[in-house]
């Protein structure tokens, strides 16, 4: 970029106002240093002429290892500037482009959460958040603990959710393996054996081999449509008004939406509670918790209620009127309003949450395993039924 590039951001004032306009800078980076120093957290920042500026980013995994090393190193009495300088062997490769910056930025006094947010890899808002409300009186090793207990949390989740999902897979690949090996490969040798003899298929191994020619005939166009379709799913999803919308219809299926909204929701208290607790006021933290959510659908909800809030409204009312928030969810930050002590409902509310959504995809998992049974097993059965009737169908000559 050339010195003076305009960059229009977006950012969270002290206040808890949003504020929109442009500063002038040679780099990101550059623009990012001066809206810190204005007391501003920036949430997006995108160049003059529209394109976002892009970073790559850290698996929730690698995220985690390397916050929860930096907190050891930190609460262990090791100043920043030699925490940083002791990660190179510690933490994971994908770190490891980062590092150089960070140090230099910290070694010109910078603070540890603009050198985060001017890092060439992306580091999430809720964690430079945290990270800035430390070093303004919480106490920084203390506020990267807490990065580190949340991302280690949502790597836990995945992870979880991961291992949920792998039997279901291999069952599904491998029973396909099988129809494909019995229907493409077999059965046509036994067809071709019972023309050579002069007998007639039997019709169940004709429908299968009908079947099978059809996919045949048909799997490139097919495999032609579904990356077309593709490509013009992420592309729609890629704008913010088609991700919303995609997120909403998930958010409205039987089996995934109550997941999808548990799930949404107990990352954006957990995220939530941790901003509060470390001393940010309401409206900046929930301007820096919706981004946690991981759904468009309840972050543009949350926003409503954040709006809400900023004009007077509670907590509670406002997400329940907005509809940001499970039933369970309202009445424990209700009462944590009304009892003081809502960042303590508020990581009620992130473990009940996390829970009911791992046992969303647990319950479906339970049910997805016998259906794949019953549908691959089915269809081996037919294939057998075929190449039993094939066999039997074969007379001598007469």
């Amino acid at each position: 970029m050339s010195e003076g590039t305009s960059w229009q951001y977006r950012a969270a004032h002290a206040s808890g106002l949003l504020e929109q306009g442009t500063v002038r800078a040679e780099t990101p980076e550059a623009a990012r240093e001066q809206l810190f120093a204005r007391g501003l957290f920036p949430l997006e920042l995108r160049a003059e002429r529209g394109a976002a500026v892009h970073r790559p980013g850290l698996s929730s995994a690698d995220l985690a290892v390397g916050l929860r090393v930096l907190a050891t190193l930190l609460e262990s009495g090791l100043p920043l500037a030699r925490s940083l300088a002791a990660l190179d062997d510690l933490v994971p490769a994908s770190w490891r482009p980062a590092l150089p910056e960070l140090r230099a930025a910290v070694r010109e006094g910078k603070s540890l959460a603009a050198a985060l947010a001017a890092a060439p890899v992306a580091f999430p808002p809720l964690v430079v958040g945290l990270v800035q409300a430390g070093e303004g009186g919480s106490g920084l090793s203390a506020a990267v603990t807490r990065a580190a207990e949340l991302t280690e949390a949502a790597a836990e989740t995945r992870g979880a959710v991961r291992a949920a999902l792998a039997y279901p897979l291999i069952l599904a690949a491998a029973g396909t393996a099988s129809v494909i090996l019995l229907v493409g490969f077999v059965l046509p040798r036994f067809a071709t054996i019972l023309a050579d003899l002069g007998q007639r298929l039997p019709p169940t191994a004709r429908l299968v081999l009908g079947a099978a020619a059809a996919a045949r005939a048909g799997w490139l166009p097919a495999l032609v449509v579904a990356i077309a379709g593709l490509i013009l799913g992420h592309a729609w999803t890629s704008t913010e008004a088609g991700r919303e919308r995609w997120h909403a219809f998930l958010l409205a299926l039987p089996a995934v939406g109550p997941a999808r909204r548990a799930g949404a929701v107990g990352r954006f208290a957990a995220a939530l509670g941790a901003l509060l607790e470390s001393g940010v006021p309401m409206a900046p933290a929930l301007a820096s918790a919706v981004r946690a959510t991981g759904d468009a659908a309840i972050a543009r909800r949350v926003g409503d209620a954040r709006e809400a809030v900023l004009g007077g409204a509670g907590l509670a009312v406002s997400l329940e009127a907005a509809g940001a928030a499970t039933p369970t969810a309202v009445r424990l930050i209700r009462a944590g309003e009304e009892s003081g002590r809502l960042v303590p409902m508020l990581a009620q509310v992130a473990r009940i949450e996390s829970a009911r959504a791992e046992g969303h995809v647990r319950a479906a998992v339970r049910v997805l395993e016998p259906s794949l049974i019953v549908v691959f097993g089915g269809m081996v059965a037919l294939v057998a039924a075929a190449l039993l009737q094939a066999v039997y169908s074969v007379r001598p000559a007469g």
